[in-house]
């Protein structure tokens, strides 16, 4: 990872466990069952937080960026262990209150040990590297442009070079496309500024209003995807069993289905659309929207992302819907996570244009 990726990591690791967050939490949670010792109903309310607390920084990747950032430094905060001990815990389902208060106690803080000294390292490595910090977004902000990013976070998009050169291909053409449909000006050549390692990140120089159009797309793609996970990962099963076999209504669900994951694609379309500049050739506009919607639609289903990284000043409100784009991201990554194979593999074959074998780069 370069410097700056480190210290957006460090940054976004800190929001979830540091003071404010988790930290104050465990130490809401140990100052709470001291005054209260003895009463065995609490103890066990703030037993089933503690582990519940611990599930959501499971399912939101802490664990796996804390092994990233402390690799080499001290051991990461052990997740896995205290969730089990907290579940062992539980299961003894102790009636004795002053049994569960002394456990409770002893866990809570080797929990509250170890996250103030990852927390500690997190803020040295912090120190020793901003002075190494090469690119400064600031140098090259001006008053029209924004620093954007398209990101790769699935392993078939860049685990060779063929896979990355054909998509980086496909964006070339797809954004030169896509300034032509939201914008008056000459489309222009995008900018490399630098490619991240790990998951392959290409920084680009955008004019701000294609990079203002292409986070309210992502946004609206990514808020359409997530509701077809939720009713994936929530819905779908649960409603299915209810059926007993009704072949009609088995249907109708599975038509329902397959229109949520087309609604992806038609969501992305309209909201091209509505950004598409007025006065354009109308058979000329539908084939780049087309082709502009099929490389957007692949890039959300694949996993990945794009982010806006810096923004004018005067027009740093757009950052607001950056946040709210990432919230949806985080959520269809948990998500993905909890889907079965079959579907995994539909989304795969359905959204997943592959490489010619031969002559990739010419084409």
């Amino acid at each position: 990872m370069t410097v700056r990726k480190i210290l957006e990591l460090i940054i976004s690791v800190k929001k979830q466990i540091g003071v404010d967050n988790y930290l104050t939490k465990l130490q809401d949670y140990q100052t709470t069952i001291q005054n209260n010792s003895s009463n065995i109903v609490l103890l066990k309310e703030i037993l089933d937080k503690t582990i519940y607390d611990l599930d959501n920084l499971i399912e939101n990747s802490v664990p796996e960026f804390l092994e990233k950032l402390l690799v080499g430094k001290i051991i990461p905060f052990e997740f896995e262990k205290f969730k089990n001990q907290l579940i062992e815990l539980k299961d003894k389902n102790y009636t004795d209150y002053s049994q569960l208060y002394s456990e409770l106690t002893n866990i809570l803080a080797q929990m509250l040990e170890k996250m103030n000294s990852n927390i500690a390292e997190l803020d040295k490595i912090s120190k020793v590297i901003e002075p190494f910090q090469t690119k400064d977004f600031d140098e090259i902000q001006e008053d029209d442009n924004a620093i954007f990013a398209i990101i790769f976070n699935n392993e078939s998009s860049f685990n060779n070079l063929k896979s990355l050169s054909f998509e980086l291909k496909n964006w070339d053409k797809g954004l030169f496309l896509y300034q032509q449909i939201v914008s008056d000006e000459t489309p222009k050549a995008f900018e490399i500024i630098e490619v991240e390692q790990g998951s392959v990140e290409v920084i680009l120089n955008l004019a701000f209003d294609v990079a203002e159009n292409l986070v309210d797309l992502f946004k609206t793609g990514m808020e359409t995807y997530g509701a077809y996970l939720t009713y994936k990962t929530l819905i779908h099963d649960k409603l299915f069993a209810t059926f007993k076999d009704n072949k009609k209504l088995m249907a109708l669900e599975e038509d329902r289905e397959k229109l949520l994951l087309q609604n992806v694609k038609d969501v992305v379309r309209n909201e091209i659309k509505k950004q598409a500049k007025k006065g354009k050739k109308h058979e000329a506009l539908e084939k780049k929207i087309e082709e502009v919607t099929k490389l957007v639609t692949e890039h959300i289903i694949k996993g990945n992302s794009v982010k806006l990284l810096s923004a004018p000043e005067e027009k740093e409100e757009v950052l607001e819907k950056e946040k709210e784009k990432e919230i949806h991201y985080v959520k269809s990554k948990i998500d993905y996570k909890k889907l079965d194979e079959a579907t995994k593999q539909l989304l795969l074959e359905e959204f997943t244009t592959l490489p010619p074998e031969e002559n990739y780069e010419k084409e």
